[in-house]
């Protein structure tokens, strides 16, 4: 144990002995026990003796015996076991907390502080079929640990993937903390409509799809399965739909979405709608992959070079990785000898930069990654993860 862990450990103990030696000292004068005084110092000082010589399940036994003796040490018995949760011993936190809640004595307020950090054990080491009951009983004791178990559960419940029971648990969070929880209940409809949609059940995946639009209509992912889901079934002009709402929901997710939306257009042959709009985008909201787009249809109608001064143009006033990338490749066509050696090698060395750097970011935690997660896996926010602007992105 390092030494301050372990200051921090006898830190928190100190206050026990001194709230448990007062409550001892004040029931001896009534009943003449001077002796149990005596008896609380030896199980303390034997317990930091462990400890120190870090021994640390006998120092845990010593300490549960001490704290036995005071019904006025819950709160730090509880923070105790915390401890060492924190420090990954999960095990000795759940055999303090388990003694704890053994105590017939505890108040109702007592027990749910004592059955939470239990659960909080339990869902440490993996444990969450325990951790749920224990959170369950705690929801119908109206108390201060109401919100807290209820994120716990809502926290299990994503983990195991059960849906409906974490909107269900979302809604009555909303309504013990007043807070708005449509951002995450839409991500949830969304798990489950993926989930209806491949067992083949269209009907209620695109349900769930307007349950989830209802509670967030911001939601760019409802917008994107939309249009997947249309677009598998052959029905492109509602997939168009879908897909070109995202840029009024969330116009950093728009680029994800151009490919989609032009392989629309030319599913419909609507070859002059999809020159207009992507003249529109350029002109109202220009990215590299809206330029990049454009400098395609450039060159189909007018060439390479003038494709390739359309795109050095934007590239002067916008700086971008990909965009250089895709100027070589217009001038390589054109070029021979050792000019196009050089080109090559060039080309060469951006893709491997681009290769490794990240697409996207967590606004919250800065997880960075080249794959799109609707869940941060680090930090476990829901749509957090956006794709990565400036130089090397858009």
């Amino acid at each position: 144990m390092s030494s301050f862990n372990l200051l921090e450990l006898i830190c928190l103990l100190l206050p026990i002995a001194a709230l448990s030696g007062w409550y001892l000292g004040k029931r001896s004068q009534k009943i003449g026990l001077l002796s149990k005084q005596g008896h609380l110092s030896s199980d303390y000082y034997v317990g930091l003796n462990f400890l120190l010589n870090e021994q640390t399940d006998k120092a845990v036994d010593a300490f549960i015996r001490m704290l036995d003796v005071s019904p006025d040490s819950v709160e730090t018995t509880v923070a105790l076991g915390n401890f060492f949760r924190r420090r990954g011993e999960v095990d000795r936190a759940i055999r303090i907390h388990q003694s704890l809640i053994s105590k017939p004595s505890l108040t109702p307020k007592q027990r749910s502080q004592s059955l939470l950090a239990l659960a909080q054990d339990y869902i440490r080491s993996g444990m969450y079929d325990r951790a749920e009951l224990l959170l369950l009983e705690i929801t119908n004791i109206d108390g201060v640990q109401l919100e807290m178990s209820l994120r716990l559960l809502i926290d299990i419940y994503e983990r195991e993937k059960d849906w409906e029971k974490a909107i269900q648990f979302s809604v009555r969070l909303q309504e013990v903390t007043k807070q708005s929880m449509s951002k995450e209940i839409a991500q949830y409809y969304c798990e489950n409509a993926e989930n209806a949609w491949s067992k083949g059940k269209i009907k209620l995946a695109f349900k769930y799809l307007k349950q989830g639009l209802q509670q967030d209509r911001h939601c760019t992912r409802i917008s994107f399965l939309e249009g997947n889901f249309e677009k598998k079934l052959g029905k492109y002009q509602n997939a168009l739909q879908a897909y070109k709402r995202i840029e009024f929901q969330d116009l950093a997710f728009l680029p994800e979405a151009l490919n989609l939306i032009i392989e629309c257009y030319e599913q419909l042959e609507q070859h002059q709608a999809l020159e207009e709009y992507l003249d529109y985008l350029l002109h109202h909201c220009p990215s590299i992959s809206i330029v990049l787009a454009h400098a395609e249809k450039v060159k189909e109608k007018q060439g390479k070079g003038t494709a390739a001064q359309f795109l050095a143009d934007y590239m002067y006033r916008h700086p971008s990785v990909r965009g250089l990338k895709h100027l070589i490749e217009f001038h390589l066509s054109r070029a021979a000898g050792e000019i196009r050696d050089d080109l090559l090698m060039l080309k060469s060395l951006i893709e491997q930069l681009v290769e490794k750097k990240a697409v996207y970011r967590c606004s919250h935690c800065g997880f960075a990654s080249r794959l799109m997660h609707w869940q941060c896996p680090s930090c476990r926010q829901w749509g957090t993860v956006k794709p990565i602007q400036g130089v090397e992105g858009e």
